[in-house]
């Protein structure tokens, strides 16, 4: 999953967001930083936009990504695209810590590109401050090829991990929100 690996150039900061209709210009895409309150920016470089949101149990986090990278991949047909999109989406799962709960990907036809939405649900046996509880872990996002550069992956979402009874249906549409702001833009060659 190289495209999804960010820069480690990158420096990890936490900035509060304190302008929620500031563009974040990407390479080739921007978005808004996430709306709601208590969201902080964790890291932006050219290829990547990172947020985090102030929760106050330790065990619960909500995050917003935005990441792009270059593939080498080639791709004739859309349902191509998804097979290559279903594939590194669940390549690194590893399953000593974490337990695939369910799945499943659709093709979405409200951007302007060959875009998937996914959403990924696993349980985490091993997270940090859990005190071996095991946690609940859902990623909900959208993976594109870039409507001009196809070489360009585009991928927006948002990830919550927390115990059953603090995954949010509130925060959830903070993070649709996000998801929903992914413009593209021309890219330099």
């Amino acid at each position: 999953m190289s495209w999804l690996a960010g820069n480690a150039g990158a420096q990890l900061q936490a900035f509060p967001i304190t302008d929620s209709a500031a563009v974040y210009e990407l390479e080739g895409y921007s978005v808004l930083p996430p709306q709601g309150k208590n969201w902080f920016e964790l890291r932006r470089d050219k290829q990547q936009a990172l947020f985090g949101k102030k929760i106050e149990s330790p065990t619960h986090s909500f995050v917003a990504t935005a990441t792009s990278g270059l593939i080498s991949e080639k791709f004739s047909t859309r349902e191509s695209f998804h097979a290559y999109v279903n594939k590194m989406r669940t390549a690194d799962a590893d399953s000593t810590r974490f337990r695939i709960v369910e799945f499943n990907s659709e093709v979405d036809t409200t951007f302007p590109a060959w875009c998937i939405r996914y959403h990924f649900k696993r349980t985490d046996r091993e997270a940090v401050l859990a005190q071996n509880r095991t946690l609940l872990l859902e990623d909900y996002g959208v993976t594109c090829l870039h409507p001009v550069k196809s070489d360009l992956v585009v991928d927006v979402g948002y990830s919550e991990r927390g115990r059953s009874a603090e995954i949010s249906a509130d925060l959830r549409a903070e993070g649709e929100g996000f998801m929903r702001s992914l413009k593209f833009t021309s890219v330099k060659p």
